[in-house]
Formats: structure tokens, sequence, C-alpha cells
């Protein structure tokens, strides 16, 4: 989550599968009132499961609309994937 927490992060290297999908974003995207913050993470891993291999833009569209956003805060999302291609990813 971007912006969470006080203080320094250490840095970390992960290797990751060409065509992995990175995302980034703010609390606004899983935060319900009255939830459980985990229960709007499970939901949004599902809606970024449903389809990694979509363009970024598509996937972003996807993920905003499987989520039922209605923004009470502000919301940011940051999509990237991995160079080089998964083999279901294609024009």
């Amino acid at each position: 989550m971007l912006g969470a927490g006080a203080g320094g992060y250490p840095a970390t290297d992960i290797d990751l599968p060409a065509g992995s999908v990175l995302a980034l974003y703010t609390d606004g995207l899983v935060e319900l009132p009255g939830q459980d913050m985990g229960a709007g993470l499970s939901r949004l891993a599902r809606a970024l499961a449903a389809g990694p291999a979509r363009l970024l833009d598509d996937l972003g569209d996807s993920v905003l609309a499987s989520l039922g956003t209605r923004p009470r805060d502000d919301i940011a999302m940051l999509l990237a994937r991995t160079a080089g291609e998964p083999a279901s990813y294609g024009a």
C-alpha cells in the first residue's frame, strides 16, 4: 500500500516472472467503512487475478469496476508489468 505507515522501508529485490503485474495503490481502494481491511485486500487480489494478461488500462478499469469502488477517500492505483510476455498475453 502506498504511503502507509511512517519511517523508512528496507530495499528488497524480488525476481518476478516475465509478464507479472505489480499493483501499487492507496488505502482508499481497499478500505470500506465498517469492514476489515483484509476483506478489501482479498477483493483486490481476486480482481487482479481475474485477468492479469490483459492490457494494463483494461485491467485497471476492470479492477475498479469489480471492486464497486465509490470513492469515499482518495484512490490511486499504479499497475506495472515486468518485461516480457507470458504465453497467454498477446495482441
